[in-house]
């Protein structure tokens, strides 16, 4: 009964033992001493794609790779000797995959019979992962070893474990050196008990990141950056990048260098006197200094970020902008004056600079601005401009005496005759028209006179020059002594230029007075001036780069005296630099001369021989406006229709005068010495009074006041106010006098009584 029991045990037993072998995850196989596979469970073939009945009798050996099937009988021989046996293999699968298996293997006795079994487990994903942590550690140890950067390794008593060759190059020690060193044997800024300490905080925080000074085998301090991490393995290790930081810390210094100079630029441009104005290619406005505040009116909140349009004046010709625009997107320079508006709408004038600032591919990426308000300075240079004219004046006025003198002699001749022959009516009428053109020269000279002595008033304008050189060269002939031989040769060709006719006949007459002075010892003294179109040559662009117009009037004034010395040529053109003796001259004359000329966007030339004379050569730029010419003189006069007309003149014989005339034309007239009685007359008299003519400068009431007065009662009565003084200085602030017009004396009759009716008939 008990044989039955542990016979019913035993068969329990190798049933449960059955089970285990089919159902285990890992191959089993049994084998005998040749390497016959004689027995498998499920897991081995179906791991290996096989049918049980396909691996049964094969040998071990084939289905190991080359690699290990030679090593089978060696292995079983171990097995057999020593009872047990571990080892790594691979097989083939039947798709002819490999599989790496671990082999765990033993001896048993079945049946009496000495076999050999062994687990056969799929190591496939344990190489894998052992591969792919040798790649890692291969990479790993590439990265520390190839680092430019310092690397070591240290225990937790800081003693060196490792170290890469970047950081024995830095230090200068030998691997063998570094290892048995530790690191407060390379520490230079803490003492070994604050490393202790420092290292015991890493350990408590598991990483840091620092600066500090590591020392050389040669005793050289280098900064270093540590970035550590400590690991708690093993006892515990720092792993450790000390990464060279001298460049850094040079580049920082730099940097800091740099920034201070920026700071000191900054601040330089920030207090300037000069307004700077840095802009984008598209002209958008990036940065202004606080001078650019103080001149313009406008803040740096204003203005970031507008285009500088935002800057231009209704006063400049557009023109310039134009040209402007166009020099500096060619990446050149742009120097020369505008006039530019406030924030407050005011026009002044400014002196401007812009420079394109151009990078390494020579692309424009911004324009820099200097400007400077010249308000104060154009003030000064009108008062040197008005002392160079006075100089001039002086020898105007004696000139113009001698003229004078010269015609009032003619008149009183003319008029002794005309009193002779009373009788004879052909004889007086020539008498009279003599005296007609003698009066009509008169107010000539006497207008030109006017225009020279403007004070300040700049009118830039369309001018003919053949006209306005005609006109200049009369007014300076006053000034040149008869035994001089003076010419004028005016061109065939109509030449308009942009010009102020004052400066501009201030400018030839300055240059015809040298040209006198330079005659003092010459036999033959001869002054000429001459006007013609040039055409510019590639010698004159040279000579002139700042010039872009291609068509000038060229203005020449030679004379055949004793020339410039060349040492002196280079210097005539500095203000207060001259020859001539003390009180004879300021040294304002050429720099004005050159001045004015470079305003008008001109250029000033000078050829001279010594013993053979000198040339001054004005160059204007010509322009496509058309020039209005001057009107011819009405010559025909208008009779009234007994219209009423206040006549208004301190001067008796004057207003005697033009009532006369004024009766004679069909007027009627009620007259008035001054302003106040003026006014007077005009309230008793209002209903028939349908026209005012009044003198300007009076005692008292002068013609402006009175003309404002009248307004005041009356909004549309034409007035007339006739003056002797230049008609821009004396009504200059008065447009706002509606229906007013101004008639400049001398006047001629047919003129005022033609003004006169043209006014009347609007009414």
């Amino acid at each position: 009964m008990q044989d039955n029991e542990r016979l019913s045990q035993f068969k329990s037993i190798g049933e449960i033992h059955s089970l285990l072998f089919d159902i285990m995850d890992d191959g089993v196989i049994i084998i005998n001493h040749e390497g016959l596979i004689i027995e498998c469970n499920p897991a081995f073939h179906q791991r290996l794609g096989y049918h049980k009945q396909e691996i049964i009798g094969k040998k071990v050996a084939e289905l190991d790779t080359p690699e290990f099937a030679p090593k089978v009988s060696q292995r079983i021989n171990d097995i057999i000797s020593k009872g047990r046996a571990v080892f790594e293999t691979a097989h083939y699968r039947k798709d002819g995959s490999i599989m790496p298996v671990e082999i765990s293997a033993r001896i048993v006795y079945v049946d009496g019979e000495q076999r050999l079994i062994s687990i056969v487990r799929d190591i496939s994903e344990r190489k894998h992962l052992d591969i792919a942590l040798q790649d890692k550690e291969r990479r790993y140890n590439a990265l520390v070893e190839t680092s430019a950067d310092g690397f070591w390794v240290a225990d937790s008593q800081g003693c060196f474990i490792e170290v890469n060759d970047a950081y024995l190059k830095r230090s200068g020690y030998s691997r063998e050196e570094f290892l048995n060193m530790r690191i407060p044997d390379i520490e230079a800024t803490e003492t070994s008990d604050e490393t202790r300490r420092h290292l015991a905080k890493i350990i408590s925080k598991g990483y840091d990141r620092f600066e500090t000074w590591h020392r050389t085998k040669s005793g050289e301090l280098w900064p270093v950056e540590i970035v550590t991490t400590f690991y708690p393995f093993n006892g515990g290790t720092f792993m450790v990048f000390a990464i060279d930081i001298s460049e850094r810390n040079r580049a920082q210094q730099e940097i800091a260098v740099q920034q201070k100079e920026l700071s000191k630029l900054s601040q330089a441009l920030q207090q300037a006197g000069e307004g700077i104005m840095i802009t984008s290619p598209d002209a958008t406005i990036e940065y202004i200094n606080q001078s650019f505040t103080d001149i313009t009116g406008y803040s740096a909140q204003d203005l970031i970020g507008k285009n500088t349009s935002i800057l231009k004046s209704e006063a400049q010709d557009p023109s310039v902008y134009r040209e402007l625009w166009q020099t500096i997107s060619r990446g050149k320079i742009w120097e020369g004056g505008l006039i530019d508006r406030r924030k407050d709408g005011s026009f002044f004038p400014i002196l401007l600079s812009i420079a394109p600032i151009i990078d390494e591919d020579g692309k424009i990426i911004h324009f820099v601005s200097i400007m400077k308000d010249v308000t104060e300075l154009k003030k000064l240079e009108q008062q040197l401009l008005q002392a160079q004219k006075m100089e001039s004046m002086g020898t105007l006025v004696g000139g113009i005496a001698h003229d004078f003198n010269n015609m009032l002699a003619a008149l009183q001749g003319n008029v002794f005759l005309a009193t002779r022959n009373l009788g004879d009516r052909q004889v007086v009428g020539k008498r009279l028209q003599t005296i007609h053109q003698l009066v009509s020269d008169a107010s000539g000279v006497v207008k030109q006179l006017l225009t020279f002595a403007k004070k300040d008033i700049v009118e830039i304008e369309a001018v003919e020059l053949n006209t306005l050189i005609k006109d200049a060269f009369k007014l300076a002939r006053s000034t040149i002594p008869e035994n001089i031989d003076r010419s004028l040769h005016l061109s065939n060709e109509i030449l308009p230029v942009n010009a102020d006719k004052t400066q501009l006949q201030q400018v030839m007459i300055n240059l015809s007075n040298n040209a006198r002075d330079a005659l003092e010892k010459t036999k033959q003294p001869k002054i000429e001036w001459s006007l013609h179109k040039y055409q510019a040559t590639p010698e004159f662009k040279k000579s002139h780069p700042e010039t872009v117009e291609e068509h000038f009037a060229r203005i020449t004034i030679r004379d055949n005296g004793c020339g410039i010395k060349r040492i002196h040529l280079e210097a005539i053109f500095d203000p207060f630099f001259t020859t001539k003796e003390p009180g004879k001259g300021t040294g304002l004359g050429l720099a004005m001369v050159f001045g004015s000329i470079e305003r008008h966007g001109g250029v000033l030339d000078v050829e001279s021989d010594i013993g053979k004379g000198t040339a001054f050569h004005i160059y204007l730029p010509l322009i496509q406006a058309a020039v209005v010419n001057d009107p011819i003189p009405p010559s025909l006069s208008i009779q009234g229709n007994a219209e009423t007309i206040l006549l208004v003149d301190d001067e008796d014989n004057l207003r005697d005068t033009t009532s006369e005339v004024l009766q004679g034309l069909g007027y009627q007239v009620i007259e008035a010495c001054d302003g106040d009685q003026a006014l007077r007359l005009y309230l008793e008299h209002h209903e028939q009074i349908e026209l005012i003519l009044s003198d300007i400068v009076m005692p008292g009431m002068g013609g402006v006041e009175l003309a404002r007065e009248i307004r005041k009662l009356n909004d549309n009565i034409p007035i007339i106010l006739a003056t002797g003084y230049d008609r821009a200085l004396v009504t200059s602030g008065n447009a706002d006098i509606s229906n007013c017009h101004v008639l400049s004396k001398p006047y001629s009759f047919e003129a005022a009584s033609q003004m006169i009716s043209r006014m009347l008939s609007k009414q």
